[in-house]
């Protein structure tokens, strides 16, 4: 009866992990769509385009949201090969989504310096933590 559980749970673990990855896979790819059409808006009115434009802004939060995307989606692919979540991927992803909004709060120049500073401190704690994930890898041998 455990075995016959066991294997219900796997079976329902795998549709339910590959039903989130086609759902990130068909994200990932309109979100890819909705970059490339931003750009194609944008190309008429570059020569007069400047940095502080709405359209820019927009075109960089997009791209970036895109990269936040694919490195959720990394830990999918991960979880699917291995069966667990690394720390240090999941500590990737979460320094990726840092930096983009610590990049779009600047870029938009709506920060604050307690909120600049904020989230400056979670990006080294984040950095420390990846090194020390590194550092203490169960792959790692030596240690």
């Amino acid at each position: 009866m455990k075995a016959i559980i066991q294997r219900a749970y796997d079976l329902t673990i795998d549709v339910i992990v590959s039903g989130l990855i086609l759902m990130m896979l068909i994200t990932l790819v309109f979100a890819f769509i909705g970059v490339f059409t931003s750009l194609i808006h944008l190309v008429p009115t570059l020569p007069n385009l400047t940095l502080d434009d709405a359209e820019l802004r927009d075109l960089v939060i997009s791209v970036l949201g895109v990269f936040v995307i694919i490195e959720l989606f990394s830990i999918f692919i991960n979880y699917v090969k291995t069966r667990h979540i690394r720390l240090s991927i999941l500590i990737d992803v979460t320094a990726v989504f840092i930096l983009r909004d610590m990049l779009i709060k600047l870029y938009s120049k709506v920060v604050s310096n307690e909120e600049l500073l904020v989230l400056a401190l979670l990006l080294v704690v984040m950095v420390i933590a990846r090194s020390i994930t590194t550092r203490y890898s169960p792959t790692n041998s030596s240690n």
